[in-house]
């Protein structure tokens, strides 16, 4: 084998571990800058607009008497609603369609209570309901059919009920 061949064989390893390098580094730095996907509970309602625009979700909003009902569908056909009160806070955000959203975004920093309720529980089939104080999750599903909410009972307008929001 010429010294030619040798280089070159060498070249070609060096550029396929440069790519591979290149291609981690690249992962690490969009995972490190990744930000919550919608807006979360509690968050402010201008939060939704930047989860419209990130999925590339059509927003329909529908106005209720005490509330606001921010819906987006995205092009997979999934729909997550936010439900925003009059004071511009999400009190609660249901979702429907062939995924389980992650619901470390959806809870926000509510997400740990929940963890917190969930641990050491068995966990049944079919519908899911935990409640904690101040707030409700139900979820259940399966086979591409994954449906649920979570509401902060304590950020409900006056005169609605969690029940409203399925």
């Amino acid at each position: 084998m010429s010294i030619g061949a040798v280089m070159q064989l060498r070249s070609r390893r060096f550029r396929r571990r440069g790519w591979w390098q290149r291609f981690v580094a690249v992962a690490l730095l969009l995972l490190a800058h990744d930000k919550p996907a919608r807006a979360s509970l509690g968050d402010d309602v201008s939060a939704v607009a930047t989860g419209q625009a990130r999925f590339g979700a059509r927003l329909k909003l529908v106005q209720r008497a005490r509330y606001a009902v921010h819906e987006l569908t995205v092009p997979t056909g999934a729909t997550v609603r936010e439900f925003g009160s009059d004071a511009g806070k999400i009190f609660a955000v249901s979702w429907s369609g062939g995924f389980r959203p992650n619901l470390r975004d959806l809870m926000g920093a509510h997400y740990d209570r929940f963890v917190e309720a969930t641990r050491g529980r068995r966990v049944p089939r079919g519908i899911v309901q935990v409640e904690v104080p101040g707030m409700v999750v139900v979820m259940g599903g399966y086979l591409r059919t994954f449906f649920g909410y979570v509401v902060l009972t304590d950020l409900l307008p006056s005169g609605v009920s969690a029940e409203e929001i399925r």
